[in-house]
């Protein structure tokens, strides 16, 4: 049989924020990359391109941020921002960046081929046969 829930002394009220949480696309990216995909500071900054001390300000952020939607009740939107989307051409290897928030790419913009992919950006793409 557990034992019982020790009893703890919570001096909390719920906190009034006015208004809507506005998070940022990196702040979002560094949530994902460290709290659902399990990453370490240095792995997730690689990723997104930024220093280790530049994303733990980021994720920082971000976390307040999520603290103040979720227990405040308030709203959440994604501010529109300089962040772009990599994506890659199969038959021509063109690569372009589409804005983020705008929808995926019909077809590329060199050859007209709809066979593309997005990139993930920091990520080592493997190579056939030697340098």
């Amino acid at each position: 049989m557990p034992r019982r829930k020790k009893w703890r002394r919570v001096f909390f009220e719920f906190p009034v924020f006015n208004g809507i949480v506005e998070f940022t696309p990196d702040e979002l990216e560094a949530l994902r990359l460290a709290d659902i995909e399990g990453l370490s500071q240095i792995e997730a900054a690689k990723l997104m391109g930024v220093s280790q001390p530049t994303f733990h300000r980021i994720l920082k952020e971000a976390r307040r941020k999520a603290s103040m939607a979720v227990l405040g009740g308030e709203p959440v939107i994604v501010q529109d921002q300089s962040a772009i989307r990599i994506f890659q051409c199969f038959e021509c290897g063109h690569e372009w960046g589409e804005p983020y928030g705008t929808g995926r790419p019909a077809e590329c913009p060199r050859c007209g081929s709809v066979r593309i992919c997005r990139v993930d950006v920091g990520r080592k793409r493997r190579r056939r046969g030697r340098r």
